[in-house]
Formats: C-alpha cells, structure tokens, sequence
C-alpha cells in the first residue's frame, strides 16, 4: 500500500520519519554538547540563549562541520543508505562516498500536519536561515511549519501566533509569549514566504482566531510579508499587522530592552489598511486600531 500519493509504502515512510528523528535528536545532542563555535555566539548574540537548555521547547541543534558523523550514527542505528538519501540526510562526494548533506548550521526542526519531523531548516554561519531539505517523499517546503510543535501548548491555550522572517525573532516572541502568560507564539517562514498550505496548517495548530505579521527588512521584504496577509485571511478572522523602524528586528529589540518590549509591540499591531507603503517600507497611517465596529443587536 502506497503513502500520500508518492509511491511510498507505510513502512518505508515510518523508515523516512525516525530517521529525520533521529538526525535531529543527533543534532539536537551536538548543539546541547558544544561549548565554543559560531553556533553558541549567534544565538547568544541574538539573546535565543535559551535553546541551550535541556528543557527548551526548540529543539533547536548543530549539524557539525564533518563529513559523514550523521551518516555513521544513523548507520550504526541500522538505516541504510538508501533510506538516507530518500529522507534528504545523505549525498555523495566526488569520490563516491556517502557523506552529510547537512554540514556546518544550525539546525530548526520543520513539522508536517501529523507534528512528524520531516526536514530541516538551517541558518550556516552567513546568518541567512534557508530550508536545508530539499523536496522529499515527506518534505515540502511549502507544506511544513516551523515552531508550531515546539508551541503546541501556547498555541492550544490561545496564544496569537505571529509571523516573523527569522527563527532567532521567533524565539524572542516566543520567550515574550511565555513571559506574558502565554500570549504570543512565533512562527518564522524564512526566505521562501508563507505559502497558503502553511496558513491553512497553522490555523490547525491555533486556537486564537487573530494572527499578527510583523513587517521587517527592506521594502521588498516587507512587501512580501504584506502579502502574507491575504492567505491568511481565508483562515483567521483578524490578521493583524505590526511594521519595525526599519534596520530593526525582534530579536535585537528582545536583546536590547527585554521581552517585555517585544510584548509592547506587538500589541500595537493593527489591520493592514492603517500602514502606507513608502520608500522605507510600511509605516503606520494611525495609532488606533481601525477595525469596524460591533453591529450590535439587531432592530
């Protein structure tokens, strides 16, 4: 019997799964056991130090710079190489050896509609996150989230999921959620935007009926996550928005002046039509929520 239309069979599909569980408990181990490194340094820069910890949600890990540690581990735990290559963990050099495709970055758990770990999302040391798995039996880029898992409670209880560009921001409203009572939960979406599969698949996740997109970057950039919004309308009944001073992030505010400006400003986001677009990218038209008011009992 065939699995989700790919010509995969259950068990070779439950073979692609606990292998990408296995590589992220493996990088998950690396990350938690390094003691110096970029890896350290970015997140601590970024103030996302929390991942260091045991008991962190993110399971956040570090494939490390070598040439085949994931593959020998995940041989030694009896995958095959075919079953490696299939789960996008495994290429071959120039010389015919089977190595790490993953080598060097730090390592986001990305989580299909099931909560299954099914690829990657890496941040190398340029600081740019990209999906590190390419499209698979399991994985689709478009089709996966990350932070949904890893937020699950927050999510359930309510929190309003915001959508931000970088994991290290997700974090920092993550940790600004928490410190809140559990009113935020960021969602990053990285460089390749938010598909409507994704809006769909959070709006699974969510209790709350609001989500808010925050406005960052360059005018491109910002343009791109305005667009966010239409797909996400399907879904939320209020879809807010939030625009950073430009050269701004989350994680620098969070750095800076603590979780609790984080919180601030995110409960200053409005609905899109109070922003303007200019050369600097949105700014906002006014400083009150503009959304229509109660009809009220009807006459």
């Amino acid at each position: 019997m065939s699995s989700q239309g790919f010509g995969l069979s259950i068990d070779e599909r439950r073979r692609l799964l606990a292998a990408n569980a296995a590589a992220a408990q493996f990088f998950r181990r690396e990350l938690l056991r390094a003691t110096t490194g970029w890896p350290l340094e970015y997140l601590r820069a970024y103030g996302a130090g929390s991942v260091l910890s045991a008991e962190s949600p993110w399971k956040v890990g570090y494939a490390p710079q070598s040439w085949s540690n994931l593959v020998d581990h995940l041989q030694k735990q009896g995958f095959a190489y075919g079953t490696l290559v299939r789960a996008g963990l495994l290429t071959w050099n120039e010389h015919g050896d089977a190595v790490d495709r993953h080598r060097d970055k730090l390592m986001f758990v990305a989580h299909d509609r099931r909560s299954s770990a099914v690829g990657f999302v890496g941040i190398g040391p340029d600081g740019v996150a990209r999906s590190a798995t390419q499209l698979t039996p399991i994985h689709r880029p478009s089709n996966v989230l990350v932070g949904a898992v890893e937020q699950r409670g927050l999510l359930a209880g309510g929190a309003v999921p915001v959508i931000v560009d970088e994991p290290v921001d997700a974090l920092a409203v993550s940790n600004a959620g928490v410190q809140a009572g559990g009113r935020w939960a960021g969602i990053p979406v990285y460089s390749g935007g938010l598909s409507t599969a994704q809006a769909k698949l959070l709006r699974e996740f969510s209790t709350s009926d609001k989500v808010v997109v925050v406005l960052a970057g360059n005018e491109a950039e910002r343009n791109q996550s305005a667009g966010y919004l239409l797909d996400l309308a399907f879904f939320f009944d209020k879809v807010r928005a939030v625009a950073l001073p430009p050269g701004e992030s989350l994680a620098g505010l969070a750095q800076e002046s603590g979780a609790q400006r984080v919180h601030d400003l995110l409960l200053t986001s409005r609905p899109l039509m109070t922003y303007r677009a200019s050369g600097r990218g949105f700014m906002a038209l006014h400083s009150t929520d503009l959304d229509p008011p109660g009809t009220g009992p009807g006459l």
